[in-house]
């Protein structure tokens, strides 16, 4: 959902230095890597959602004239414990290594190798549409290699000892899955690959003729490497919220924006691996949790190799996903499984083609050419796709929370109107009360909930957005799906509606049972609220935490939100 919706107001100047010093942001009259900024160029730069610097960042081989660079791919995400692992790797120096760990509390390092031959390799220009076709550099065996995620570190260095770094990750998979664990982790790797911009493009927006633009690009490969950021990123890189809440009249910022675009990183660096499935696998592991992991190409491609788990734990930021995707979680949890998911931002519908190596999602029906119109790739919840979001995980994509100019001041955290409900045994949390509050956050950026009305002090569904029966509204808090731009485009936005402006009730992204604007045209957009919901459907069911920084409350020790996810692995892990 992120980014679909833009200012459209006139371009407006850049910020002045002591501005961006004072929201904690790089100043845009630096050019990425810290350089003078090269003269304007005759397109206008807009310091908004869209366009923050016009040149963009585009990783490809010769981005940076010259200086060391290294990345590699495989042919697949997932392999089966023993496979052999090609590895496609490009670099402009003589020599790499490679450093491979498993991901952990307590990393374990598999493999090291010094002094590989280097590759140059040929690369396409459309290389983020068709791929790289990059040859072999190396290729390695997993004998003996435990399930779950392999972080591959590449490093080189040239002739005046410049270095180089470039990752990637593979999941090795048990060949008997559920042999190690009944607790199965489902990388979001759709929403991975949407927001991958190697090569200069992605479900967002494209590098055309040099010039950013947001032009998004429906199809993407996967045979080409993930953006700089997205498997492994420094501690000071900033995570999608901030900790702070501001003062009156602040301005907006998007340090998370910025950041990269000054140290040469993906601009959607915190959409990938490392921002939320690592920090979970870290702290699962660290509290006792064994775990084997999958990715959400398993589920369209193995759908009967998750029979034997008997609960599915999906993570952060959720919002891609393929029709056959979704037919593996619903038949999983019809025949007797749970799921776990502490994520948020339910959003779009995909599909695979080319053996699965092509991620394809339009995102209007009008230009899908797919011949079944159930499966157009849209929002789930508009009417053409016939299945809406909340019938599989209970909730469906509400808005945002504590994100840019959205409910900027909220408490961050979770209000509890059901603390009997089992998730929340041996909490102490009484009802009303507030967990994950700010500075932890653990409610905020895109989340998930459904239309609600209070009954006796209780949320209760009101069933006009399709949810399942019996689905219980444990705890929430508000959420905005847009606001007012009252800075008339000096600043970014996200989702922003100027005033006056209404969003169609029809738009595929208006959700269903939104709240209608109020008289006189000064409003927001769609809000609602964010949730914790619960629900079981014929032998299973699913606990849904509806927010994608749920992580944070792990990480930041908060008691209530690690309590709550012991109790509901606990459960899940050894029911039948």
């Amino acid at each position: 959902m992120n980014d679909t919706s833009t200012n459209t107001a006139a371009p407006a100047a850049q910020p002045s230095a002591a501005e961006a010093a004072a929201a904690g942001t790089p100043t845009p009259s630096t050019a990425p890597g810290g350089a003078p900024a090269e003269k304007p160029d005759p397109y206008p730069r807009r310091y908004q959602w869209t366009l923050v610097d016009t040149k963009g960042i585009r990783e490809f081989p010769g981005w940076l004239h010259g200086d060391p660079e290294i990345w590699a791919y495989t042919d697949k995400i997932t392999y089966d414990a023993g496979d052999e692992v090609q590895l496609r790797a490009h670099t402009n120096c003589e020599k790499f290594s490679v450093h491979i760990y498993r991901e952990s509390n307590t990393p374990q390092t598999v493999l090291r190798k010094e002094g590989i031959r280097g590759i140059h390799q040929h690369t396409p220009d459309d290389a983020s549409i068709k791929g790289c076709g990059w040859k072999p550099a190396f290729s390695f065996k997993t004998h003996d290699w435990q399930p779950g995620v392999y972080i591959i570190v590449l490093n080189a260095t040239d002739t005046q000892g410049k270095t180089a770094q470039g990752e990637h990750f593979v999941v090795i998979r048990s060949r008997r899955p559920g042999s190690t664990s009944k607790l199965c982790v489902i990388l979001t790797t759709c929403t991975y690959t949407a927001y991958n911009d190697w090569g200069g493009a992605n479900h967002y927006r494209s590098i055309r003729d040099g010039i950013a633009t947001d032009t998004m690009e429906p199809k993407l490969s996967l045979n080409r490497p993930w953006g700089r950021g997205f498997v492994v990123r420094p501690a000071e890189a900033p995570d999608v919220l901030e900790s702070t809440t501001p003062p009156p009249f602040w301005k907006p910022s998007y340090p998370e924006v910025l950041w990269p675009l000054a140290n040469n990183y993906s601009r959607h660096y915190v959409e990938g691996y490392s921002t939320y499935a690592a920090r979970f696998i870290r702290w699962a592991e660290a509290n006792g949790y064994a775990l084997e992991v999958a990715t959400q190409y398993d589920l369209h491609l193995k759908p009967d190799s998750f029979k034997d788990y008997t609960c599915l734990i999906v993570l952060g930021h959720d919002e891609y996903w393929s029709w056959e995707m979704r037919d593996t979680i619903d038949h999983f949890v019809n025949e007797g499984g749970h799921i776990a998911r502490f994520a948020g931002n339910f959003f779009w519908q995909i599909r695979l083609e080319d053996g699965g190596q092509t991620q394809v999602c339009y995102k209007d029906a009008d230009k899908d050419p797919v011949a079944d119109r159930t499966r157009v790739t849209i929002s789930w919840d508009a009417k053409i796709t016939t299945r809406p979001s909340p019938q599989t995980f209970g909730l469906r994509a509400e808005g945002y929370c504590r994100y840019g100019t959205t409910t900027p001041r909220s408490s961050g955290g979770f209000t509890v109107y059901r603390p009997w409900h089992w998730a929340l045994a041996n909490t102490d949390l009484y009802y009303g009360d507030v967990f994950g509050r700010a500075p932890v956050n653990v409610f905020g950026f895109e989340v998930d909930g459904l239309d609600y009305r209070i009954a006796n002090g209780l949320p209760q569904p009101t069933g006009l957005d399709n949810p399942p029966e019996g689905i219980q509204i444990i705890a929430m808090a508000l959420s905005a799906f847009s606001e007012i731009d009252r800075w008339n485009g000096t600043v970014m936005m996200n989702s922003a509606l100027r005033p006056g402006r209404r969003r169609r009730k029809d738009s595929d992204y208006f959700k269903a049972g939104a709240r209608p604007p109020e008289p006189g045209g000064e409003t927001i957009g769609a809000v609602g609220a964010g949730m914790i919901a619960y629900f079981e459907r014929q032998k299973g069911s699913v606990f849904n935490a509806g927010s994608p920084t749920w992580v944070r409350g792990l990480e930041m020790d908060d008691f209530f939100t690690q309590q709550i996810t012991k109790n509901v692995l606990d459960r899940f892990g050894h029911l039948g």
